[in-house]
């Protein structure tokens, strides 16, 4: 084999990357990339399109990662490690979402200066513990829909907000398209140069010919 001096990839198998995940809010024209590294800042810019984008289709409770609406995205939660630890995303059982980000779930569950949005899976008090989270800032729909015979004075601090909630996401919300990178230590790398002879692309579909000897 030739060292030529530049890289080569394979790919072994064709299979569906939209499982890979994004990281563009799917909703912000033009197109915003959000900072996965930075969680609670994505669940920043998409609660705030949950509660003043115009555009939303608000019938339905929605993701708080990717905007899908339930249960196209499915949360569970499982409590961690330790007698006094508290709840945090079971990664495991959690499916469907295709924003692949991790946040801290007892930073998410109150809004505090640093970390203005509040909006968490929460388990419903009157649903069986084995159904789906509900998302906070879609929790007052989902008890007008499944539980319109709840008394709802006395559930309404799960989903009511506090005044300085409200006031940051209106914020939020106005400043939606000024995305905060995360500032990272430039190395000083060579590009890599990929090899022509080894670019392979898949096709979206396969003919077979079948050639007759006259």
């Amino acid at each position: 084999m030739t060292w030529t001096g530049s890289a080569c990839f394979l790919c072994s198998e064709d299979k569906d990357f939209t499982d890979i995940g994004t990281s563009d809010c799917l909703q912000c024209p033009p197109t915003i990339t959000l900072d996965l590294s930075q969680g609670q800042c994505v669940l920043e810019h998409v609660g705030a399109h949950i509660l003043h984008d115009p555009n939303i289709d608000k019938s339905m409770p929605l993701c708080g990662l990717c905007l899908h609406p339930s249960p196209f995205c499915q949360f569970f939660l499982k409590k961690g490690k330790g007698a006094h630890a508290n709840l945090t995303i079971n990664q495991g059982a959690s499916k469907g979402c295709i924003v692949k980000v991790k946040y801290s779930y007892g930073v998410a569950s109150e809004s505090t200066a640093s970390s203005q949005c509040s909006n968490m899976p929460i388990h419903c008090p009157l649903c069986p513990k084995s159904d789906l989270v509900i998302w906070r800032y879609s929790f007052k729909l989902h008890f007008q829909q499944k539980h319109p015979n709840a008394q709802f004075l006395q559930y309404e601090d799960v989903w009511k907000l506090t005044n300085f909630e409200i006031t940051e996401m209106k914020r939020i919300w106005a400043n939606r398209t000024k995305v905060m990178a995360k500032c990272t230590k430039k190395l000083k790398l060579l590009p890599l140069a990929i090899s022509e002879a080894h670019c392979v692309q898949v096709p979206s579909r396969c003919f077979i010919i079948s050639i007759i000897p006259l």
